[in-house]
């Protein structure tokens, strides 16, 4: 759709991504809303825009623009009001009159092409320099995003490649769009190889080919959470991706690839280096550790009836030895259920430690001598609650800044000679990789996690393959104790774990309460459960939670968010768009990436307080777990409704109340160890609704075993390896 008027005003600009709101007047005088990623146009001026008509429920049609074009030549009222504007430093009305009556309509090039002539009309050094500048950034904008259109590129994705590349983008991009895939959030191999395409690339270019394979490859490792695949599986996916090209020019460049170490092949699979680089790196940590403490019987016998006298318990005898063998060995693994106990034997492990080594917990030095750190910042909250000691996020421990580095590592380690890692199930082999190279092999480490809960996101089975190589003292404990013994959702959780669910096991309970529903009364029906839960004073950001394991369809997240916002959210007045999406005060968000700037991490909940205006545009305000965050309209694209969240997203948390609907459309997800992380997540209600037999069905389908290395090269005889290896070394 085509849409040619003039700039009436400016509504909001966010200069740090040029997404703007103007208001246009259309040639037969109707005023309308235009959206985009667009440089600054100039007022009464003739443009004419490619644009995709939307609708807000309150503020009616807007028009999202795809593309512009300026039709008339800028007349002399409009370059002065665009030299007058906020985007030039210092100059007012009168300066910018000053400079179009000196030098014409072509101010700007003139002085683009000569800036000393601003020394005509009484300009110094420093304001003849600052206006250069400003004026050379809007034409190299300019310029680009007109060579751009031609190439039928979206504003948005020109927008996101001046941001990265600058005045060098169109450069960057002739000689290989597909940089892109590493460099820019969010792009794929199609979308830069619609790029390539449209710069003239042929189908069969060598980038292409050599992008398409590693971008496979790295795709099918981060899909599948393996971390090698084998030749035939890669091949069959392959396929998908650059299917068109025949199979000796795939072959050849695979092979340059595999030459040049950017692809690593062994025993007919394939990985990447950084993936090799962060198993070998993990076995050889774990390897390293040497921090044996030796405790006699007696000794350890006396301080623990003291821990027990303290704690009013009286730990069992397994319970003892996971705390005794935790202590003694220089790595453990302590592993369980909901309710046997973990947090428990924790406490006993900290309190017989800092009684051992003369350490007072209750001083704020403590987090110097001992670490306690899980994945995500509702983990490490709920761990800190339960232990009494300050507790971090991994990336909090190790010192993520705002550059994306961690300033622990290798070579500057923690100081710390006790570290506890909850939620070890969690954890992929980068981050584990990063984690124990920044811990003294002189140190103590001990990971603590169900084994039976989903593997991580990212690549590995970091705590199984520990487990499973026989390598690292393990302690699992598979007593339910007293306290959980009446808590049907552990029961229940249980019976799920251990494929035992049946018809007997749906009947409702206190805790647990089975609801048959067809898909389309789910949602109604769980506004109305949430609604009563509100009314008995839960709380909707931290004490109740939906848990659904996709994303799209009728029951899927995006849906079950949409309608929760709709009915929860009343005053829709204020809100601050991006893309179809739509923020209010009030709304439940979740983050989806790491951001360091912001100290937010991927999964971590809040809440929307406030939706600030400015002059150049608006702003959201969240709160984060007490701390009050500023998301930018750029920041919106890792921001998202979280009324409802997968359950992966889930994991590390517990709620008070969970909801988990079961429909058909769900089945190819559901799995034994979705079920089983999803239900555990609930500590006093848990409803299930929906069709209810896919439990059963679900509970005996188990998870497809990742193929992965770890086990392997923890058992392998090498012991003395001091040496860090990094990817480059494949290279």
């Amino acid at each position: 759709m085509i849409l040619t008027g003039r700039i009436v005003r400016t509504v909001f600009r966010n200069k740090e991504n040029s997404y703007t709101i103007y208001k246009i007047e259309l040639e037969n005088g109707d005023i309308e809303t235009i959206t985009g990623n667009m440089p600054v146009l100039s007022v009464d001026t003739l443009y004419e825009f490619e644009v995709i008509e939307t609708t807000h429920p309150t503020y009616g049609v807007q028009y999202k623009v795809e593309s512009f074009n300026q039709v008339e030549k800028q007349n002399k009222d409009g370059l002065i009001k665009y030299l007058s504007s906020e985007l030039f430093t210092g100059i007012g009305s009168k300066r910018a009159e000053k400079i179009v009556n000196r030098f014409g309509d072509d101010a700007i090039s003139k002085i683009i092409e000569n800036k000393h002539i601003l020394k005509e009309i009484g300009f110094k050094p420093v304001q003849i320099e600052r206006l250069y500048q400003e004026l050379l950034k809007e034409a190299h904008l300019e310029t680009v995003m007109k060579e751009l259109f031609k190439y039928d590129i979206t504003l948005l994705m020109a927008t996101k490649l001046y941001n990265t590349y600058g005045k060098d983008t169109l450069k960057i991009i002739k000689e290989n769009p597909y940089r892109t895939i590493d460099d820019i959030y969010g792009i794929s191999f199609k979308r830069a190889d619609d790029l390539a395409r449209k710069l003239g690339f042929s189908y069969d270019h060598p980038t292409r080919i050599e992008a398409g394979l590693i971008y496979a490859l790295e795709t099918l490792l981060m899909q599948s959470g393996n971390t090698y695949v084998e030749e035939k599986e890669f091949s069959k996916f392959l396929n998908s991706i650059i299917s068109e090209i025949e199979k000796e020019k795939i072959d050849y460049h695979l092979e340059n690839l595999i030459k040049m170490k950017k692809i690593i092949f062994e025993q007919n699979t394939y990985t990447i280096p950084k993936i090799k680089a962060a198993e070998l790196n993990i076995a050889k940590y774990i390897k390293n550790f040497k921090s044996e403490t030796v405790v006699t019987d007696e000794i350890f016998e006396a301080n623990i009836k003291q821990v027990e006298r303290v704690l009013n318990i009286n730990y069992t005898d397994l319970q003892k030895e996971a705390i005794k063998e935790s202590i003694k060995s220089p790595i453990s693994i302590i592993t369980g259920g909901p309710g046997t106990g973990k947090t428990t034997v924790l406490s006993g492990v900290l309190m017989v430690y800092a009684r051992l080594f003369g350490l007072d917990l209750e001083k704020e030095t403590i987090t110097y001598k001992i670490g306690l750190c899980a994945p995500t910042g509702r983990a490490s909250r709920r761990m800190e609650e339960v232990m009494d000691v300050k507790a971090f996020t991994i990336h909090k421990l190790l010192g993520y800044d705002y550059e994306g580095i961690f300033h622990f590592g290798a070579d500057n380690p923690l100081p710390q000679d006790l570290i506890i890692i909850d939620e070890g199930s969690m954890i992929d082999i980068f981050l584990m990789e990063q984690l124990l190279s920044a811990i003294m092999p002189t140190s103590k480490v001990i990971i603590v996690g169900d084994k039976d809960q989903l593997p991580s996101v990212g690549p590995g089975q970091v705590l199984e393959d520990i487990i499973l190589s026989g390598q690292v003292k393990v302690i699992e404990l598979t007593e339910i104790h007293r306290q959980a013994k009446n808590s049907h959702i552990i029961e229940f959780s249980n019976e799920i774990n251990h494929q035992t669910v049946n018809d007997y096991s749906y009947d409702t309970k206190e805790d647990l309460i089975f609801m048959k529903l067809e898909e389309p009364k789910i949602i109604n029906t769980l506004i109305k459960l949430t609604e009563k839960a509100l009314e008995e004073g839960y709380d909707l950001y931290e004490d109740m939670q939906v848990l659904i394991p996709i994303y799209k369809g009728r029951t899927g997240i995006d849906a079950v968010n949409k309608e929760m916002q709709d009915y929860f959210i009343k005053d829709k007045e204020e809100y601050l768009q991006y893309g179809s999406n739509f923020f209010y005060v009030g709304d439940k968000v979740i983050q989806l990436i790491n951001d360091p700037k912001k100290n937010i991490m991927n999964g971590d909940i809040g809440v929307i307080k406030k939706i600030v205006t400015t002059k150049d545009d608006k702003y959201l305000i969240i709160n984060f777990s007490g701390m009050d965050v500023e998301y930018e309209r750029s920041n919106l694209e890792n921001l998202s409704l979280a009324y409802a969240i997968s359950v992966h997203k889930s994991q590390g948390s517990e709620y008070k109340i969970v909801y988990l609907p079961l429909v058909g459309s769900y089945s190819y997800m559901l799995r034994k160890e979705l079920l089983y992380t999803g239900v555990t997540r609930a500590k006093a209600y848990l409803y299930l609704l929906g069709q209810l037999p896919l439990i059963e069905k679900a509970s005996k389908i188990l998870n497809e075993k990742r193929k992965t290395r770890l086990k392997t090269y923890l058992q392998r005889k090498n012991k003395k390896i001091f040496k860090k290896i990094s990817p480059y070394e494949f290279l």
